[in-house]
């Protein structure tokens, strides 16, 4: 799903994320990351990531939903909506008070989804620090 995703925005050349990354960070000791994911007879057609989040400025914690992806023959039947859904449910089981996201900003299909949804623009863009930028920083500890 890594990968399908990865290239669907167009991004598998720049990212170096391999398979067993991906495993350390979600079954690792300090494993962070959860993935639900979506199955039609047995077979894994579309996932999720996600992971709890606390937000000072709303007073609650959230869920942080990532890697939003249905395999390709699947699309537009609503698999992603179904997926989002049932993670506004989850959040609300565990009293979380938000979802959060991000979307490629070239990725039209999906914003249109997340907007029909009820999403919207938070007002804030992230900023990422990592290689050689997180090094430096972390020197200045």
């Amino acid at each position: 799903f890594v990968v399908l995703l990865e290239s669907h925005v167009g991004a598998r050349a720049e990212v170096p994320a391999t398979p067993d990354d991906i495993a350390r960070e979600m079954f690792g000791p300090n494993g962070v990351l959860h993935v639900e994911i979506l199955e039609r007879g047995g077979v894994a057609i579309g996932m999720i990531g996600w992971f709890r989040v606390m937000s000072t400025w709303l007073g609650r914690s959230g869920l942080y939903l990532s890697d939003i992806v249905v395999v390709e023959e699947e699309r537009g039947r609503g698999h992603a909506s179904r997926l989002i859904a049932h993670m506004a449910a989850r959040a609300q089981a565990m009293g979380d008070g938000f979802l959060k996201l991000e979307v490629d900003r070239s990725n039209d299909n999906a914003t249109a989804v997340y907007e029909r949804l009820g999403f919207t623009l938070s007002g804030t863009d992230p900023m990422l620090a990592m290689g050689e930028a997180l090094g430096r920083l972390a020197q200045r500890a």
